[in-house]
């Protein structure tokens, strides 16, 4: 099976001394795993284009159906967000972004959709057209939940057990379907309220911690000192 794809970097890990195991979140496929060879050489001219959050577009194999592993063959570089990466906020941001897909995409599931938004807010994170990432943060959160069939402002229960008021519930309704959150004009106590309820419901319904969350939370606390 051959693939040519756009990808999104979202998790790379080590197999031996000199080769990646990297999770690409690809527009044609979804997320894949991607075997490659000799990209922890420092000579590598793939090794960028495996960095995190980067797009890319891939050139991939895979040789046997059963197997649930591509080859990579080649790749060059779409968009590799240097601006974003000067600023801590905005990494913490991005590698949230790239963990919740990771964390609620399955393997070889198409999302075209969810793929496009999400590369559409990197976009925007990376313009610095906005300074209101909250705003974009709780965005992201909500519907990447509502891609995974989770919808918080109908799960009464959760609601109801965890004290989340109207206020709060009427505001995840209004940054969901706006078509420009991050213009949204919502006071930083609360857009950060906001946030860290969405961050309560995610690791409810992941069962596990989010560690891009944690960061973010020690950004904003190093913030307010």
């Amino acid at each position: 099976m051959e693939l040519k794809t756009e990808g999104i970097v979202l998790k790379k890990q080590r197999s031996g001394e000199k080769n990646d195991i990297t999770y690409i979140f690809t527009r044609g496929l979804g997320k894949v795993m991607v075997t490659s060879k000799g990209t922890r050489k420092l000579e590598s001219k793939l090794n960028t284009m495996l960095e995190l959050f980067s797009v890319n577009e891939y050139h991939l194999i895979k040789s046997k159906k059963d197997s649930k592993y591509f080859t990579l063959i080649a790749a060059k570089p779409v968009k590799m967000f240097q601006n974003m990466r000067n600023s801590l906020r905005k990494i913490g941001f991005c590698y949230l972004v790239v963990e919740l897909l990771n964390k609620f995409t399955e393997i070889e599931d198409p999302h075209e959709e969810l793929y496009d938004a999400a590369k559409q807010i990197l976009d925007i994170v990376e313009s610095n057209t906005y300074s209101n990432i909250e705003n974009i943060e709780s965005y992201f959160k909500l519907m990447i939940l509502k891609y995974a069939g989770y919808d918080l402002v109908k799960d009464a229960q959760y609601i109801k057990d965890n004290h989340i008021s109207r206020e709060i519930i009427k505001l995840f309704v209004m940054i969901l379907s706006s078509p420009d959150a991050a213009k949204l004009d919502v006071e930083y106590d609360v857009i950060r309220e906001i946030n860290m309820a969405i961050d309560a419901y995610v690791i409810h319904i992941l069962g596990e911690d989010v560690f891009s969350t944690k960061f973010i939370d020690g950004l904003r606390n190093d913030q307010k000192k």
